[in-house]
């Protein structure tokens, strides 16, 4: 079963577009470990079933991995909450509050990519942009996100090749010292930014060759609409964000 055959593919864009939001405002309402990670799964689940591949689900991973590390380690020293002391040495001081928080900001963190790669990896982006303007977003704004959400992958790729191809070349970013670090990976971002500049340059004159925004009057060749599916799996999202709601304020 390829993509364009998978039920996640056909869905219409407004109902994955709604699971994010919904799966978002869920994971900032809640403070408990297992809803963070019920709905961590999920998304997985449903990107699985989907048929998005186990690759491109390692390679978000890849994306988040250095951020996730990084607020479970200062989390808990900046805030490290009240309770009895773990660990302490000198004004640092962790706590087991610190550490449950900082795992739940970094599961939140991860959560929320996964809900949004839900509608992006599996949404074209000329579906994507009329869903945004079926929802009542102007045709200019829902064809800048589009494009914006599908270029940042691209720029994401650009930014691996150049930084291995300058590491191929000599390259040395394995020096120790974040500032030290981040000095060696100044060349890379130069280069990352200047080819970023040239793909908006041309983005723009390609838009301006087609005549973009010079007539109001649009059509489409395949339309979208909601169909029965769409709505049964709308109301089942609706369903699982209310109990997200009820199992929050349910006392431990």
């Amino acid at each position: 079963m390829t993509e364009h055959t998978s039920w996640l593919y056909r869905l219409d864009p407004r109902v994955k577009l709604g699971f994010a939001l919904f799966a978002i405002i869920g994971l900032i309402l809640t403070n408990r470990l297992a809803i963070l990670i019920t709905i961590l799964v999920l998304t997985h689940l449903i990107l699985l079933i989907g048929c998005i591949s186990l690759r491109q689900i390692l390679r978000l991973w890849q994306g988040l991995i250095l951020v996730v590390v990084i607020i479970m380690i200062l989390q808990p020293i900046l805030v490290p909450g009240t309770g009895p002391t773990l660990w302490q040495i000198g004004p640092i001081r962790i706590t087991q509050a610190g550490l449950i928080n900082g795992l739940g900001y970094a599961i939140r963190l991860a959560a929320s990519a996964f809900a949004l790669a839900v509608p992006l990896t599996s949404t074209p982006m000329h579906t994507l942009v009329r869903g945004l303007e079926k929802l009542g977003l102007p045709y200019t704004i829902s064809m800048v996100i589009g494009l914006a959400l599908s270029y940042f992958g691209m720029i994401g790729a650009a930014y691996i090749s150049i930084s291995e191809a300058q590491q191929a070349r000599g390259l040395d970013l394995s020096q120790r010292g974040a500032i030290k670090r981040a000095r060696a990976a100044i060349p890379t971002l130069i280069a990352v930014i200047i080819a970023s500049l040239r793909l908006a340059d041309s983005l723009a004159l390609g838009l301006a060759a087609r005549g973009f925004g010079m007539s109001q009057s649009r059509t489409s060749y395949r339309d979208i609409h909601m169909t029965g599916v769409d709505w049964l799996v709308l109301i089942g999202i609706v369903a699982g964000f209310a109990i997200v709601l009820v199992a929050n304020l349910w006392p431990l």
